[in-house]
């Protein structure tokens, strides 16, 4: 009787916890903090933002921001962008720091950057051939992957 008291409650705790997690909706573009706002009138001036979701999961807060051309940008709750996905468009290079596009540039010249993604102290590239470069919190190339 004690255990399955025991799962019940475990149970009950987890499905509680899973509802109050999934708590996702629209907010309108001057919702998004202050940082996120800048970020997309800076460097994707001329595209509006068409869908502005707020996600909030048990331990974060996220935005996520689609513009007029398809381009999904993820911020955190203080504004500062996680991921920015061109999809099928020109990705503004002056967000990245200098030393990923030297390096890139230098490396597969006419191959474009379609992703690019933070990770843990360190970032994620998506060029448009598929090829995936990693590169650390110092902004040296460690890996490739594709």
């Amino acid at each position: 009787m004690k255990r399955f008291l025991a799962f019940a409650l475990a149970f009950l705790a987890l499905s509680v916890t899973t509802l109050r997690a999934d708590n996702d909706r629209i907010i309108e573009f001057n919702e998004l903090p202050k940082a996120a706002q800048q970020f997309v009138t800076k460097y994707f001036a001329g595209r509006s933002a068409v869908l502005v979701k707020l996600d909030r999961d048990f331990l974060s807060t996220t935005y996520e921001v689609t513009l007029s051309d398809g381009t999904e940008i993820d911020f955190n709750s203080n504004g500062l962008w996680k991921d920015v996905d061109a999809k099928y468009n020109t990705m503004p290079l002056g967000f990245i720091p200098a030393q990923i596009t030297k390096t890139l540039n230098a490396r597969h010249a006419g191959d474009p950057i379609k992703q690019i993604e933070r990770k843990g102290r360190g970032y994620k590239v998506e060029l448009s051939s598929g090829l995936e470069a990693y590169f650390n919190a110092k902004l040296q190339l460690v890996r490739y992957d594709d």
